[in-house]
């Protein structure tokens, strides 16, 4: 038996983070598929922009080349510039309650011949063209917006073994992000300028990355350090790499750079990824969901994190299906697969707001909790854990009616049970092993 308690009476442990953002956004294959529902159903915070619309659309979307195609052009003209679909992009992402988190930089190029991934050939000019990006999304400029965009991330996993992001020497990223975070910063000090993106939390390039921008005569800004992760053990693997992206930042002095969580998924191994592919999108994947927002938010100190990937286009989409095709002028539909309830889920608490302790017994069970002033809520996972029960402790509980929705092979976010409590309670659950649960205040 596994013991999960949580004092709803107690002190609040802060806030529950937005945990639960998605990298791409609500529209995809150039807006013929349409995911505008669950992402307002679920309540993404935020959506990345990165690989936008690869590889249907990359030559229109985000990316610098993109945006700003002739280089030689004059930055400072409007009609040096081509925001048209990026413009539409961005609306359909604001329209659902979204906020981007907007990649400056390129998409990744697998193919054998490389096109924009080189280091730009003038440093500042293309600080100056970001500058002119920002401002038209969030300063009006060229016919532009007033949007809230707060986290700006300079680059991708230029870090990357494969030079399939950055086809420079390292001590050239180094100086490229120098140049354009801290002339960014010294135009938009209100915003978040960081990056990079990086493909782990800890190596020897980010090391050195660190020591670099750290020592100079200036300082360069990092509001926050942005970094990947691919894996199927939660504690081995992201666990402590959180914790290590914060004592490598904490070494350089960046104490209060955020720490920011930004490419995630399951994979079990890369020299064999086809087994992994169907985990994504399985009951399993979706206990790993469950897992991972929950060890984020107990035991990291993540602000930020979005899961790749919400395009359904993409094989790392383990949120989405197909339902139906698009005809004429009906656009393509999708149909959530079972991971996709655990950000649900996750979104409940998200709204509850306050987050409270939840202790859990057994490293495989992990559990996070929130309340508000009239509701309060659990959501335990139990991954790679063996078959079990649950005994729940519930103590301060709102008067109202607590209902009990699994997700495992059979179920797909179904209520099994619902009681009406207050005060303190205990209910035990058989739980099998990968799956999760939500229970708490009725879901409206």
């Amino acid at each position: 038996m596994a013991k999960v308690k949580v004092n709803f009476a107690e002190e609040s442990k802060g806030k529950i983070r937005p945990l639960h953002g998605m990298n791409s956004g609500p529209m995809s294959k150039v807006f013929t598929y349409d995911m505008r529902p669950q992402f307002k159903e679920a309540g993404f915070p935020y959506a990345r922009l990165h690989d936008v619309e690869y590889p249907y659309g990359s030559g229109e979307f985000v990316d610098i080349h993109c945006v700003y195609p002739d280089f030689d052009a004059d930055e400072n003209d409007p009609a040096s510039y081509n925001f048209g679909l990026t413009d539409l992009y961005l609306k359909e992402i604001f329209d659902v309650g979204c906020e981007p988190l907007f990649r400056l930089g390129e998409s990744i190029e697998h193919a054998p011949v490389k096109m924009h991934i080189f280091p730009p050939k003038d440093y500042l000019k293309w600080a100056r063209i970001c500058e002119h990006i920002i401002r038209h999304y969030t300063e009006g400029w060229a016919d532009g917006f007033n949007y809230k965009i707060d986290y700006w991330e300079i680059w991708n996993e230029a870090d990357g073994e494969s030079k399939n992001m950055w086809q420079g020497t390292p001590e050239e990223f180094y100086e490229f992000y120098d140049v354009t975070a801290t002339y960014l910063k010294s135009k938009f000090p209100h915003l978040k300028i960081g990056g990079c993106a990086f493909c782990r939390a800890i190596k020897p390039f980010m090391d050195n990355f660190l020591k670099y921008i750290s020592t100079r005569d200036h300082k360069v800004p990092l509001d926050f350090y942005s970094w990947h992760r691919y894996f199927s053990d939660i504690d081995g693997s992201m666990l402590t790499e959180a914790k290590a992206a914060r004592e490598l930042l904490n070494k350089y002095g960046f104490c209060d750079t955020e720490s920011v969580f930004d490419e995630w998924n399951y994979m079990e191994n890369w020299s064999n990824q086809p087994p992994s592919y169907p985990i994504i999108k399985n009951y399993k994947g979706a206990a790993f969901c469950a897992g991972v927002l929950c060890a984020l938010q107990q035991e990291t100190d993540v602000t930020v994190a979005t899961y790749f990937e919400a395009d359904v286009v993409k094989e790392w989409c383990g949120i989405f299906d197909v339902k139906d095709m698009s005809i004429g002028k009906v656009k393509a539909t999708v149909k959530p697969l079972k991971p996709f309830y655990a950000f649900k889920a996750f979104n409940e608490l998200y709204k509850m707001g306050d987050a409270v302790e939840a202790v859990s017994d057994t490293r495989a069970v992990k559990a996070c909790a929130a309340k508000s002033a009239d509701k309060n809520a659990v959501m335990i996972s139990n991954y790679m854990g063996e078959d079990t029960e649950i005994e729940l402790e519930l103590i301060g509980l709102k008067p109202g009616k607590i209902e009990v929705l699994l997700t495992d092979e059979t179920h797909t976010f179904e209520r099994i049970g619902a009681y009406e409590l207050s005060g303190d309670a205990k209910i035990t659950l058989p739980m099998k092993n990968d799956s999760f649960f939500y229970i708490g205040s009725v879901i409206e």
